[in-house]
């Protein structure tokens, strides 16, 4: 696991290449959908997040066997399963068919490719060999590249070749970021607050604890967390006293930054430390990179300090195995 956190860098440079021949689909179209599950979704919710900024149409992500009733032949429908037989998505994908979507898969092997090639769905085939949460590079520069070609999402190729730049200038600083902090939050419980654009980011440290560390996180994003979850900061005492919260967020926030020092201040006698976590880089996707791969340290060296093999997700398979049976 510690490989492959370390080569993300060179797995941005490389999935950032990835290109198909796309059939005519640029006209008409109306919403975009990327149904996928775990690893395989978690770059859909970075794509709808990005768009939420730079984008000219509705991004939707779907986690589910059922699809929107929307989904017409107006959507761009990107299905997306590492594995290629992942149950859900492949439902999703026949729905969509049905639909007459236009449809892309992402995906390396498996059912989704043989559907594919069958249909006559331009596919990208990712690299095989990687847990799908390690492979996220590849199934989330796919689906930008495509959005960027057909003009639905306005970003740069330099915006795009500064990531893996960014991320080999901020390795070492996050790993040794992240081997201290995962002493501090063994046997605690984390809470992840985000500024609302970094929510999927503060998804992805909460999968990636789950996954790695096989220890349970939480994530929420501000202004929401304001309008609920802070009337919760009461009980219980003594699990609120082994909490531990990261706030991720931009240098500058804007109006959010007096509502994240004012929450801070109210709750930071009851949780056991407060992080502010501000990302290097000067883009948008650059900042989420970087809180990308110091998550993911993070979530690899607490696994260490648990003595437990990051890389297995037994529960999963067996979850699988008795749906299977």
């Amino acid at each position: 696991m510690i490989e492959l956190i370390d080569k993300m860098a060179d797995d941005v440079e490389a999935a950032a290449g990835l290109t198909i021949e796309l059939p005519s689909i640029k006209r008409g179209l109306k919403n975009i959908c990327i149904s996928g599950m775990g690893g395989s979704a978690i770059g859909g919710d970075i794509i709808s997040s990005i768009a939420n900024i730079k984008g000219t149409l509705p991004v939707f992500i779907i986690r589910d066997y059922n699809i929107p009733k929307f989904v017409s032949h107006s959507t761009l429908f990107f299905s997306v399963s590492y594995s290629g037989n992942t149950e859900e998505t492949i439902f999703a994908y026949n729905k969509a068919k049905k639909r007459e979507a236009k449809i892309i898969a992402i995906t390396s092997n498996g059912v989704l490719l043989d559907l594919a090639q069958k249909d006559g769905i331009p596919a990208f085939i990712v690299p095989k060999g990687y847990p799908p949460r390690a492979a996220l590079p590849f199934l989330f520069f796919p689906i930008l590249n495509v959005l960027k070609q057909l003009k639905v999402i306005e970003i740069s190729d330099k915006e795009v070749k500064g990531v893996s730049k960014m991320l080999r200038n901020a390795q070492d600083e996050n790993k040794i970021w992240a081997r201290e902090t995962a002493k501090k939050i063994k046997e605690k419980m984390p809470f992840i607050y985000t500024e609302d654009k970094f929510s999927p980011i503060g998804r992805r440290w909460v999968t990636q604890i789950n996954e790695n560390s096989k220890s349970l996180a939480h994530y929420l994003s501000l202004p929401e967390m304001d309008h609920n979850e802070i009337v919760g900061w009461e009980h219980p005492r003594e699990m609120l006293k082994r909490s531990i919260i990261f706030f991720l967020k931009d240098k500058d926030t804007g109006k959010l930054e007096k509502r994240i020092r004012i929450t801070e201040e109210m709750i930071k006698e009851l949780a056991g430390e407060i992080f502010e976590i501000i990302p290097s880089g000067d883009t948008l996707l650059s900042k989420m990179f970087y809180l990308i791969q110091r998550g993911d340290y993070l979530s690899y060296y607490l696994a260490v300090e648990y003595g437990v093999d990051p890389l297995p997700v037994r529960r999963i398979e067996e979850l699988k195995r008795r749906l299977a049976e």
